[in-house]
């Protein structure tokens, strides 16, 4: 359990057989390839890596085509929603299940279709823009009742079209009465400008252009023959035709809608081929012969050893040892009951552990559900998540990841339903229960309690560091830099107790000298990695002044008594809401009913996020920071992660 003892191997296979082998072991997939660099030995024997296949490039390719149309096609199927959908789920495959759909299916054909239809209609919306900026164009000259073909058709007169900023129009007007042949005309206005003819004869065209230029003219020149209302009448019932056939091409479009599944599991097929392929590029080989090296779950040997003979039969040479308990490329996987399992994401989060260290997630698992119950602490919201995640777990098709999801919820339902019991509280109070501690009243007695799960917390992680200490061999470390904290930390907490509280004389006497000899250890041992005797006792002196920090993590624990206090109170403060709007009448009652559940609901939203970022801050800073490093890589399994369907 825990961390899965790995086993490292080296693989040498005729090269002629590497896809074969590649697509046997994704069937496998508990398989993690390590990448094997090139050094001068392996030059001088004759290996080269291995290059890229061209096929690799066309798996992309195909790739690109089948995203095409699920980006295509997405916008027109119709997906079930809302419950339905949930309970339905992403359709599961078996690996050998999947490669048999996928390749029947006929992509290439539907992404032809999709790509002629799309093209089409896209070319059909650029002329629909087009004509919509000609008559945009247009629509300032509506006025204008002439043909634009005969506006330069004139003998003795120019006509001329443009726009002069709209400050300037009464200036212009104003210069243009001292011309006898010229005709001017506003057309239309808009913000800033104003639209304008001027016709004159052939004898005060320079005059007339003079002034114009003196008002920042800017000549416009109209294309189309007819009027110009006449010519946007034409644009727009062209538009009104292209828009129709646009419609018949999305209809077409549509009507290949119902292949969107088949792409979906193409593409996931298409992903898992890229991988094998890919994978390619970690190895290094001679002219005929492949190395492969990688690691895989010790106790699957003889899956393993079969997957590789059922491909090469009796030629090729395994090498297989276990894996070093030091080597820090050793790949880490997990495997725990299904309740630890549930609390895998938060070791995650943080950091995988290393190959030679212990998996912290069945040790964080029970702190957490106590902390996070204890921070919501009401019966009503624990039963809510119970029979919430009941529901969800016996009736939708969930994958692994999203059942371990809401298992963890699950599981901590119980903790918040006992928590709840113990403070009597049943959504903030509605419901009058008997109460073991009154949050409200025994708010001293419920932070001390904090306190004390906070020192057990603590001196539990001290304990683990002081186990993998031993473990490792070094049992005084684990005297210096464990035992003597205890003595510290425990004979402190003693000596403290005895200054407040009435206990036997000896008690105090012993907790004393108990810190004191804890103390002195931590001075004496805490710098002897140090050269230098100054090094060491300034050191020692150091690490006594972490004990400040002890007293911060215990202090940090008081949010296990200021979450349950908050969401309490918040959940009472809804109800005396609800009760002054009732006392008004029935339509108090139904303010009161929407008060309730909305203000309800938000407030179980804010003690689950509240008691999950907080618990989390306990277990990575208070607990993690004790004995736990991480840094680990994740085992890589030979299979992508699908995204559209469920993969056994």
């Amino acid at each position: 359990m825990a961390i899965v003892k790995m086993s490292n191997f080296s693989l040498f296979a005729f090269d002629s057989k590497r896809e074969d082998l590649l697509h046997e072991l994704q069937e496998f997939k508990y398989v993690h390839f390590s990448d094997i660099e090139m050094d001068d030995s392996l030059k001088e024997i004759g290996l080269t890596d291995v290059k890229v296949p061209e096929s690799l490039v066309a798996i992309d390719e195909d790739i690109s085509k089948v995203k095409y149309g699920m980006d295509l096609l997405g916008k027109y199927y119709t997906k079930e929603t809302g419950l339905k959908a949930m309970k339905k789920g992403l359709e599961t495959f078996e690996f050998k299940e999947l490669e048999e759909k996928a390749l029947k299916i006929d992509y290439h054909s539907i992404y032809n279709q999709l790509k002629e239809l799309n093209t089409e209609k896209e070319v059909l919306r650029q002329e629909i823009s087009k004509l919509n900026t000609a008559i945009s164009e247009l629509n300032p000259w509506v006025k204008l009742d002439s043909p634009i073909s005969e506006l330069d058709s004139f003998e003795q007169s120019e006509i001329v079209l443009g726009t002069i900023p709209k400050k300037l129009t009464q200036k212009l007007q104003g210069e243009l009465t001292d011309t006898k042949y010229t005709y001017f005309e506003v057309l239309s206005e808009s913000k800033d400008d104003s639209c304008v003819l001027a016709m004159t004869s052939k004898g005060e065209e320079e005059l007339l252009k003079d002034i114009l230029r003196n008002n920042s003219f800017s000549r416009v020149k109209l294309t189309g023959v007819k009027t110009p209302s006449e010519e946007i009448s034409d644009y727009e019932s062209r538009i009104k035709r292209l828009k129709e056939e646009v419609t018949s091409k999305e209809n077409d479009i549509k009507i290949l809608a119902n292949n969107l599944p088949d792409l979906e599991v193409e593409y996931e097929y298409l992903l898992n081929k890229k991988l094998r392929f890919a994978a390619s590029e970690k190895f290094v080989k001679t002219d005929n012969v492949t190395l492969i090296k990688g690691y895989f779950p010790t106790d699957m040997k003889e899956e393993f050893t079969n997957a590789i003979s059922t491909t090469l039969n009796d030629y090729y040479y395994l090498e297989v040892e276990e894996a070093d308990k030091e080597d820090a490329n050793t790949p880490i996987l997990l495997k725990n009951s299904k309740f630890v399992q549930s609390f895998q994401s938060l070791t995650g989060m943080y950091a995988l552990p290393h190959y030679n260290e212990i998996d912290p997630t069945p040790l964080l698992a029970p702190f957490y559900l106590i902390f996070f119950g204890m921070m919501v602490a009401d019966l009503g919201y624990g039963l809510l998540m119970l029979v919430g995640t009941i529901w969800a777990l016996k009736t939708l098709n969930l994958s692994d990841q999203q059942r371990s999801s809401i298992r963890f919820f699950y599981y901590l339902s119980f903790s918040t339903i006992f928590w709840g019991l113990v403070f009597g509280s049943f959504l903030g109070g509605i419901i009058p229960l008997p109460a073991l501690i009154n949050p409200a009243e025994q708010y001293n007695e419920l932070l001390v309690i904090s306190i004390i799960f906070g020192i057990v917390h603590i001196f539990f992680a001290l304990g683990v560091k002081a186990y993998i200490l031993i473990r490792d061999g070094q049992p005084l470390n684990a005297l210096f830099d464990v035992g003597f904290w205890y003595m510290a930390l425990t004979g402190g907490i003693v000596y403290l107790i005895a200054m407040v509280m009435t206990v036997p004389p000896f008690l105090k006497t012993i907790g004393f000298a108990v810190m004191v000899i804890g103390m002195a250890g931590i001075i004496l041992t805490g710098g002897r990695d140090a050269n230098s005797i100054g090094g060491k006792a300034a050191g020692g002196l150091y690490s006594l002044y972490g004990i400040s920090s002890y007293v911060g993590d215990f202090v940090s624990y008081s949010r296990l008594m200021a979450l349950g206090l908050s969401g309490g109170f918040i959940a009472s403060a809804i109800n005396m809401m609800v009760d002054m709007l009732v006392a008004k009448g029935i339509i108090g009652i139904l303010f009161g009913i929407v008060v309730f559940l909305v203000g309800q609901a938000f407030n179980i939203f804010l003690s689950l996020l509240g008691a999950y970022v907080h618990t989390i801050r306990l277990t990575y800073v208070e607990f993690f920071g004790k004995f736990y490093s991480g840094g680990g890589k994740e085992f890589k399994q030979f299979r992508n992660k699908p995204k559209y369907i469920n993969i056994k």
